[in-house]
């Protein structure tokens, strides 16, 4: 369920008035309803139900239920929070165990209010403790015992340092008409050693901005570092018609990191990206909660960090597709090279034909090296058999390009010189690609065992040409 209007400002209040540097460490806002324990229509027991929860646990031991009326449990008001409504006697809220050794000057607060009118302090209240490294329980400094008709407090303690941390909540209220509620327990602190994410760190690196239909936009980022970077602390946004940067939304929320030289493609949602496109690395994609609406024509991509710093930013044009493409929906612009700038438009080029025309979450069809190359085109083997049995199956011819924006042609043909397949027809290659022959011709029959010419063509659209040739035997009959 997603959290409702009162329930975002709620959760923002309490991060504005965190410490500056301090970042989330772990937040439980009790999204999942009817978990925790009732009583039953007859008043003969208790229900309870804790499936899916794993951050917190509830000792109900010392309760009395009468009826369905009377719980300790997660309701759905406010967007989710937890809440003891006649309960006669005391339950205790246990967190999990919190791992806090990356971190110093930790926080912690959650919200402790009340309805109704009733006033007994002995029958009624919450009381907010935390352990430290196992140690003994120790109240909140602020707001740690909330009794009778309080109203609303956000109990609050500060400055810890340690190792592990868990909180404990101590909750009674014996009144049908009264509630006594718990919410958004957040724990955060400053990193002992931040990583610092720094404009080149990451980089974009390939963008689909014209999906299909029924397909999704997707930007993949690339770590341009050793350092392993944190995901919650980068933004994806675009810019408005006054070039004022909008639709800020945070990658995730969660402890995720992008190790150094890693791809990530990022999407709204993966299965409008998937059933497009060759898909190696399925680990490699983030769907994000929001993700910003990119114009078909042209737009800016931008990626920032949490201290809203801009770390790589691209404005692209639908005109930077080559231009043999009419239609360029579902084809994506990838980028050529790490150590060139992101806004030459001479670093982006469409993703080749052999591809699929993208390639999210790994290495793009048009990369290249900064070390000079050159076009070269090899075959192998000399002959080969398609029967299946593992060994020289398929006939392969790897071509490498010095730049990318080449387009090829490959044809087969047998020794009389009639043509029998095109491998490739006028495909838009990457700079380095390889194209195999499974010994068929173009209806899929199978060829007879002899000898077969391959001719490959490759030029682009300043006038280079080049042409190669290879003889191959096909040995074997399919089996």
């Amino acid at each position: 369920m997603k959290p409702n209007l009162l329930k975002l400002l709620t959760y923002s209040f309490i991060l504005f008035f965190n410490p500056i540097n301090a970042q989330e460490i772990w937040h439980e806002s009790f999204s999942i309803p009817n978990k925790g324990a009732w009583g039953n229509s007859d008043g003969t027991g208790i229900n309870s139900d804790f499936s899916g929860i794993t951050e917190w646990t509830l000792d109900f031991n010392q309760i009395t239920l009468e009826n369905e009326d009377d719980y300790a449990k997660t309701v759905t008001t406010s967007g989710g929070r937890f809440e003891c409504v006649d309960i006669n006697g005391e339950v205790i809220w246990r967190s999990e165990t919190i791992d806090i050794s990356a971190y110093k000057n930790i926080s912690i607060q959650l919200n402790a209010n009340e309805t109704g009118s009733s006033t007994n302090e002995e029958q009624k209240y919450l009381k907010a403790y935390y352990v430290l490294d196992q140690g003994e329980e120790q109240a909140f400094e602020t707001n740690s015992d909330n009794r009778g008709n309080w109203g609303q407090a956000v109990a609050k303690q500060t400055g810890l340092v340690g190792n592990e941390l868990q909180i404990v909540v101590y909750m009674n209220n014996h009144y049908s008409s009264n509630k006594v509620i718990l919410d958004e327990v957040i724990v955060s602190g400053e990193e002992k050693n931040p990583v610092i994410i720094q404009p080149g760190d990451i980089v974009l690196n390939e963008v689909l901005f014209n999906p299909l239909p029924d397909g999704d936009d997707y930007v993949e980022i690339y770590n341009n570092s050793e350092k392993e970077i944190p995901l919650n602390k980068l933004y994806l946004a675009s810019r408005d018609n006054n070039l004022e940067l909008t639709q800020f939304y945070a990658l995730t929320s969660e402890k995720q990191k992008l190790l150094p030289f890693e791809y990530l493609a990022l999407t709204k949602d993966t299965l409008g990206v998937f059933p497009w496109f060759t898909i190696p690395c399925p680990e490699c994609f983030l769907q994000m909660e929001k993700f910003p609406s990119f114009n078909n024509d042209e737009d800016y991509v931008v990626l920032l960090n949490n201290d809203m710093e801009i770390i790589d930013e691209f404005y692209y044009y639908e005109k930077m597709h080559s231009p043999l493409f009419y239609d360029r929906e579902g084809i994506a612009l990838e980028r050529i090279s790490f150590s060139q700038p992101t806004n030459d438009a001479q670093n982006w080029h469409s993703a080749s034909t052999q591809s699929g025309y993208g390639t999210p979450g790994y290495q793009n069809s048009q990369f290249m090296s900064d070390e000079a190359q050159q076009i070269s085109v090899t075959f192998q083997p000399e002959a080969f058999s398609p029967n299946n049995d593992g060994y020289n199956d398929t006939y392969s011819i790897d071509l490498s390009m010095d730049s990318p924006g080449y387009i090829c042609n490959i044809l087969v043909f047998n020794s009389a010189g009639r043509r029998l397949c095109k491998l490739a027809d006028n495909s838009i290659l990457g700079t380095h690609e390889q194209i195999s022959w499974n010994g068929e011709d173009e209806a899929g029959n199978r060829l007879p065992i002899g000898p077969y010419i391959v001719m490959v063509e490759v030029f682009n659209t300043d006038g280079t040409v080049e042409r190669f040739k290879d003889g191959v035997v096909l040995t074997d009959r399919f089996e």
